[in-house]
């Protein structure tokens, strides 16, 4: 094992330690999340496009026939094609208001996306924050001990030489 390996495994998890990372992945997930949210919400709008686009496409070959039938080209019933351009404009119809609605969902997605993002900024000043409190604790740590450890050690000592004195 690489020495960063063994400081890895060998360092103690504590609750500043499990902040920094709960925090972290948060932000990571939080941000994934919104990523994936506006790609799927984008793809559905992409393939709203594309029924749009075909449907729009059928109701023009619909209307031509309408037209031939009417100029008297074609003997098949002008009712049975007119049917049809009026079922092909309802669904067109149907088919705007569904993209209306999923770009009106993008814009606020979009808008709710930044808030987030605001909002999770707090996340990583904690993880800072929280960083910051294991570096000054790692830092202080070996300096604050030795004192602390040698001055015990000198106060059980004197009472038991004073005690063999007397």
């Amino acid at each position: 094992m690489s020495e960063s390996e063994t400081r890895k495994s060998a360092r103690v998890a504590t609750p500043l330690h499990l902040l920094q990372t709960l925090t972290r992945t948060l932000n990571e997930h939080l941000a994934d999340a919104c990523q994936q949210a506006e790609d799927d919400a984008r793809k559905a709008l992409e393939k709203l496009n594309r029924q749009h686009a075909k449907l729009d496409a059928k109701l023009g070959e619909a209307r031509e026939k309408v037209a031939a039938r009417e100029r008297g080209e074609e003997d098949k019933s002008i009712s049975k094609a007119q049917a049809k351009v009026t079922e092909l404009e309802t669904a067109l119809a149907e088919l705007e208001q569904a993209r209306s609605a999923a770009e009106n969902y993008i814009k606020q997605l979009k808008s709710d996306i930044r808030q987030t993002l605001k909002l999770a900024k707090g996340f990583e000043r904690i993880e800072g924050q929280a960083a910051q409190a294991i570096e000054k604790r790692d830092n202080s740590q070996p300096a604050d001990d030795r004192p602390r450890t040698g001055q015990r050690r000198r106060n059980r000592r004197r009472p038991a030489e004073a005690t063999a004195e007397a």
